[in-house]
């Protein structure tokens, strides 16, 4: 048995170079979304939708640009957790740490369970009337734990691992988008009596971008494993623009050719629904199928498991790091958690990421009831980024920066607005359901309190991300039914007013850090 003294003596292993960087960040984004979300941009959208891919992708990169920034000047296990709390203090740092493990953790419990459901294809008895039936909760748990013991590994055999199953991946989109590209008819893209190339207007290639910007969210994963990467300075920028552009082609192809090969009475709907095809549980399956491309079919299902598996991995070991800097860093997680195995891992956090996770599965059997909260718990904590580049930028000048946000003054509030509206378009419940989750991270104000003290002056220049939070329920709850709103804002005054809102909270947070750390004597 090792030694705990030397378990906490144990450091993070420098073992994850250019191309295991670029897996990570690509296998984390191409997920089990590859099987539906291409196809949703079309429900959205029409043919237009495409359109949103490329709107996306313009609007994700100050986002991820600011994160860049940030972890290659504090590369960290778990930056997320860390570059808030270093910024603007406990306050900020709980609620975005708490927010961003329970979407972390959240994510790796839903992905294994979308993964036991699209096995059922084969096996029925994994899932029915919604929900995994108990064999089906049984063999999410060995998933889970498979998951677990991968992650327990030494980094680079996590890394291989993950190279193997996204080259696979790709690999198998590649045949998925060839085989249906040879049956390709441009003509669908604008058939009159199928609505047009842009069926529902402008509105629909909004709801659309409002779909894509999702796909592009599991770019940040290398910041996450910063303290583990070669030379997070030179991989991490390249890297992370390689994947956004990988994965932009791969979207966009995938939406074209199965906007290309439609068969609607096949698909047992009418021509020109395309809002229908949201009701396509396989809906390459069923393309391929249509097209007696029976192989195809069966290899877009293993496609999607494997997508699914990989995504669990990734997403796993993110937590525990986020779970570790909330630890070590934020002090606002129990000290243990920073206990380091032989092998360079963080293993008490990983361990708590597994015990978690098979508790969300006894809570949520099924990946349809937790998703869009999944998706805000991952989103919630991207928005302070932004403050954080924006307050560090003017308290710490002289730290070296590999990288630099070009323009910062500019594209740090837009990623700010950005980030917002990936809350905020997720709807009402989701937004309702999450931020009451976050909030219910402040007790672990305790341990910070414990540690080192929570001064009046932390908590006031924290208020203004509760307030926030706060300011974003209402406007979701007011905003129209296009985002499950009330309906006392109409579209699109709704997103007008959230953007003005958006910018408002930037600058205060900024103000907020500034003064925070001058008062602290640290500026």
């Amino acid at each position: 048995m090792v030694d705990l003294a030397e378990e906490r003596k144990a450091e993070f292993r420098k073992e994850i170079g250019f191309w295991s960087v670029v897996f990570l960040a690509t296998g984390a984004i191409l997920g089990p979304a590859v099987a539906f979300t291409p196809v949703s941009v079309l429900a959205s959208g029409g043919p237009a939708g495409i359109l949103g891919w490329i709107i996306a992708l313009l609007m994700i990169f100050p986002v991820a640009l600011v994160y860049v920034e940030l972890g290659t000047t504090w590369p960290k296990a778990g930056g997320v957790g860390y570059f808030p709390y270093k910024s603007n203090g406990p306050l900020v740092g709980v609620l975005n740490g708490w927010g961003a493990y329970i979407g972390y953790t959240l994510a790796s419990a839903s992905i294994i369970i979308a993964l036991v459901e699209y096995l059922s294809y084969f096996f029925p008895s994994l899932y029915a009337n919604q929900t995994l039936t108990p064999l089906g909760i049984g063999v999410t748990g060995v998933g889970i734990l498979l998951v677990y013991i991968i992650n327990i590994l030494r980094i680079r055999r996590l890394a291989e691992v993950n190279n193997g199953l996204t080259i696979l991946t790709l690999g198998l989109l590649a045949l998925l988008i060839v085989a249906l590209g040879i049956h390709f008819h441009g003509s669908y893209l604008s058939q009159p009596s199928w609505g047009g190339f842009v069926p529902f207007g402008v509105t629909g290639v909004f709801l659309a971008t409002s779909a894509t910007i999702y796909g592009y969210g599991g770019f940040r994963q290398p910041i996450d494993y910063a303290e583990e990467l070669k030379d997070p300075g030179r991989t991490v920028p390249r890297a992370i623009l390689a994947t956004l552009l990988i994965v932009f082609v791969v979207y966009i192809l995938e939406s074209l050719v199965f906007a290309g090969t439609l068969n609607w009475s096949y698909l047992g709907l009418k021509p020109g629904d395309w809002s229908g095809l949201n009701s396509l549980p396989y809906p390459y399956v069923s393309a391929s199928d249509a097209l007696g491309l029976m192989a195809i079919g069966i290899s877009a299902l293993i496609l999607a498991i494997i997508a699914s598996f990989k995504d669990g991995l990734i997403y796993f070991g993110g937590a525990s790091r986020v779970a570790y800097a909330l630890s070590k860093y934020d002090n606002v997680f129990p000290r243990f958690l920073t206990r380091m195995s032989s092998k360079g891992i963080p293993i008490a956090a990983t361990t708590l990421s597994l015990v978690v996770s098979i508790v969300f599965l006894a809570l949520f059997p099924s990946f349809s009831s937790i998703f869009s909260l999944v998706v805000d718990g991952l989103l919630f904590a991207y928005a302070p980024g932004a403050v954080s580049l924006a307050v560090l930028r003017q308290t710490n000048p002289d730290t070296p920066r590999p990288y630099r946000l070009p323009a910062a003054k500019v594209l740090a509030p837009i990623a700010f607005v950005v980030s917002s509206l990936m809350i905020f378009w997720s709807g009402w419940q989701a937004t309702s359901i999450l931020l009451t989750t976050v909030f219910l991270g402040l007790p672990f104000l305790v341990f910070y309190a414990r540690y080192k003290g929570v001064s009046k002056e932390e908590l006031k220049y924290g208020l203004w991300l509760p307030i926030y939070m706060l300011a974003i329920l209402a406007i979701s709850y007011s905003s129209s039914s296009y985002f499950g709103g009330q309906g006392y804002l109409p579209f699109p005054i709704d997103n007008v007013v959230f953007v003005i809102v958006s910018i408002a909270f930037y600058f205060w947070g900024y103000r907020s850090g500034v003064t925070l750390i001058r008062r602290k004597g640290e500026y």
